[in-house]
């Protein structure tokens, strides 16, 4: 089966019916950037190859159609291949899909169609069936490869037995081997029947049949006991292998781990450090006085010039107390006779008796007659005046007796005072300290909590890191690389006890083998009367020597087939490494029937980390042998179509790897971004290279002016290089 064009119509980003791409029988390059659609060609070939499923998912119709759709209106999705396979044929897988009144598009009419040209007829054929008749399905698992890491063909279980019974003549010789054992099994039961039945043979046959059934019973327990010790030397093979190629996995892995430890470690003492229980502290802690401290400063403040004003209301009163005292001692100096003598109260007489003498001009204190404008009449008339002066100032008196009550009969404001000293001085430094502390304590959290986010970053970068080591180990679990390589030493010596054990059990089998022979010899050799019973045994023996011969032929028949794929594989392995190291192919069974490719030195020593290079062309490698050998055994060929292949290759390897792939007589068909070299913002051709070439070369990319959020813009163009 020879690919000689691919059409695609409404294929996710491939829009419209214009998207072709003829093939050439050698190498034909598809190059594209990221996010071209390099794999989108890929999976629509996929797609069309597929028939476990019909897959008519939405998914798979161009955004861009789906978006132009009026109401009722269809279109249709195709992928079709033309190929050469006995005369030209062409495989049509389809479906129409049309967009209803609510927005919903629906799909319909799915087809998969095949048609085979006679010279000018064409015929319409099953599509499923004409794809099985070409290129059927145990083949094309040897076609379509994704990436680099899928290109190992022996990671499935079965892969060998597949691989083997699909190539070499080995279901050949299984049939004759189930045969041939049916046919010993039937000639057995009749020797057995006869004997049994011979009174001269009868003792003598079921004597050695106990014999051979107890010998054959210990054989097969011999095996069993080889199968567990081959099995754990292949475990503990495997185990050594995996430390030695991934030492440096496994101790970069442990770094890692210690720096998790240690991380999560600081991160625990830090969130201790920085949990406060601030309900408590705001009043067992006293932190309710943070802000206490202005409120004290400006309450001192307050309270010094409220003294301050006392004072000095003080101060005035008792200058005008003192005025006042002195000016009332001064008049009662004046007021003292001059002779010394007291003088009578002033209250006597009283003021009624002074006015009653006075209206009557009579002294009544002495009885004289005081008439008016007389002495005695001014005299009365001036005590008189002097007696209402007095009540005056006595009355005056007593009102500035009261008043020289003190002008702040309470000490609220000393008190005031008192409280204002207190608070300052040691208390002030206390409480100044309190906002200092919790300054400093909340300082010294922001400082923690800033501390604890680089240490989450750093561990965050650390468990990144071991992301990237397990994805980058391939093959390796955790569980496998918390494996320390202090156990090397305890795998080395239980795979050597192993192999040591299974030596012994080969050659104890060896023996046993040999005791079955010899009794079955014995048995076939019974003595016996009976001309039938002869002829059953040598039957018999006949029969065993043939299916001996027909399982020794299908296992030397699969040895051959797996030495027939080293070679081969090695002949390509020197052609995609010209000039360049590349070691030996070398495919090695496995107890459980599976198989590994494994690359070894000329010195038989096993090169454990092969770079990924390296192991992608050993791989490509087994795959261009096997399309060989399918050449060879079933007379047709097939594609080998990659998507991006060798993304680990270097520009030098780049370089060399197309050059001789262009070389090879193979159909090859790569999606690769290789050949591209960035210009700016954009990825150009690598014209100089590509110009050495020979093959095909198409260039696939987005169409200008898409809307970077917007799927319904993107479209993809295929233009053809050369």
């Amino acid at each position: 089966m020879i690919l000689r064009e691919v059409k695609i119509q409404n294929f996710r980003s491939y829009y419209g019916s214009d998207n072709e791409i003829v093939l050439s029988p050698g190498l034909t390059l598809i190059l594209g950037d990221n996010g071209d659609g390099k794999t989108t060609f890929f999976e629509a070939l996929e797609w069309l190859f597929n028939t476990a499923t019909e897959d008519t998912s939405t998914t798979n119709i161009s955004e861009k159609r789906k978006s132009e759709l009026a109401v009722g209106e269809s279109d249709v999705v195709m992928v079709a291949v033309k190929f050469d396979h006995d005369g030209e044929k062409e495989l049509i897988k389809s479906f129409k899909f049309e967009k209803k009144p609510d927005g919903l598009i629906k799909v319909y009419d799915y087809r998969f169609d095949g048609i085979e040209n006679f010279g000018s007829e064409r015929s319409r054929v099953d599509g499923r069936r004409l794809l099985e008749r070409c290129f059927d399905a145990i083949v094309r698992k040897y076609c379509l490869f994704k990436g680099e890491t899928e290109l190992n063909i022996f990671n499935g279980e079965s892969a060998l037995k597949s691989l083997v019974d699909t190539f070499s003549e080995v279901r050949k010789f299984q049939e004759y081997v189930e045969l041939t054992s049916h046919f010993e099994e039937d000639a057995q039961k009749v020797v057995d029947r006869e004997l049994k039945n011979d009174e001269k043979a009868s003792r003598q046959a079921r004597a050695l049949q106990a014999d051979i059934a107890k010998a054959k019973r210990e054989r097969d327990d011999i095996k069993e006991d080889i199968r567990i010790q081959k099995s754990a030397i292949e475990d503990y093979s495997t185990r050594l292998d995996v430390l030695e190629r991934n030492q440096g996995a496994c101790e970069q892995y442990e770094d890692i781990k210690k720096r998790i430890v240690k991380k999560k470690e600081d991160i625990n003492r830090l969130n201790a450090l920085i949990e406060i229980d601030y309900n408590t502290s705001l009043l067992d802690d006293y932190w309710i006085l943070r802000s206490f401290l202005p409120i004290l400063h400006e309450y001192q403040g307050k309270v010094a010039a409220l003294s301050k004003e006392k004072r000095k209301l003080e101060k005035q009163d008792i200058e005008e107390k003192a005025k006042a005292k002195g000016a009332h001692e001064a008049i009662e100096q004046i007021q003292k006779l001059a002779n010394g003598v007291a003088p009578l109260p002033w209250n006597l007489p009283d003021k009624d008796t002074m006015q009653e003498m006075i209206d009557e001009e009579v002294c009544k204190v002495c009885g004289r007659p005081a008439p008016k404008g007389s002495d005695a009449y001014n005299f009365m008339v001036e005590k008189l005046k002097q007696y209402l002066q007095k009540v005056e100032e006595e009355a005056h008196k007593k009102l500035t007796i009261e008043e020289t009550k003190p002008l702040f009969p309470n000490e609220y404001i000393d008190e005031l005072r008192t409280r204002s000293i207190q608070m300052g001085g040691d208390a002030e430094k206390w409480v100044a300290q309190i906002a200092t502390d919790i300054a400093d304590r909340l300082a010294f959290i922001q400082k923690r909590k800033q501390e604890l986010q680089i240490l989450k970053n750093e561990l965050q970068e650390a468990e990144d890191e071991k992301a990237r080591l397990l994805l980058q180990s391939q093959g390796l679990t955790e569980e496998m690389l918390e494996v320390s390589f202090s156990d090397f030493k305890g795998f080395s010596e239980k795979k050597s006890r192993a192999e040591v054990k299974a030596a012994e059990l080969e050659k104890d089998l060896e023996t046993k083998l040999s005791q079955i022979k010899n009794l079955e010899e014995e048995y076939s050799k019974i003595e016996t009367d009976n001309t039938s019973i002869k002829i059953y045994q040598r039957v018999h023996t006949a029969l065993n020597k043939i299916l001996e011969a027909f399982t020794n032929a299908k296992e030397r028949n699969i040895q051959d087939f797996l030495e027939m794929l080293e070679e081969k594989a090695n002949y390509y392995m020197e052609i995609l490494n010209k000039n360049d190291f590349r070691g030996l192919i070398k495919i090695v069974r496995k107890m459980d029937g599976r198989a590994e490719i494994k690359l070894y030195s000329s010195n038989d020593t096993i090169i454990a980390k092969p770079n990924q290079a390296l192991k992608t062309t050993m791989y490509m490698s087994v795959l261009f042998a096997i399309s060989n050998i399918t050449t060879l055994k079933r007379e047709e060929d097939y594609p080998l179509i990659f998507d991006a292949p060798t993304s680990s290759f270097g520009d030098v390897k780049e370089d060399v790897f197309y050059n001789i792939i262009d070389k090879i007589d193979k159909q090859c068909i790569i999606v690769t971004k290789d050949l591209l070299i960035k210009q700016g913002d954009h990825a150009v051709l690598n014209e100089e290279k590509i110009n050495e070439l020979t093959c095909s070369v198409y260039r696939i990319k987005k169409e200008d002016g898409y809307d970077v959020l917007d799927l319904s813009t993107i479209q993809t163009t295929i233009s053809k290089v050369k």
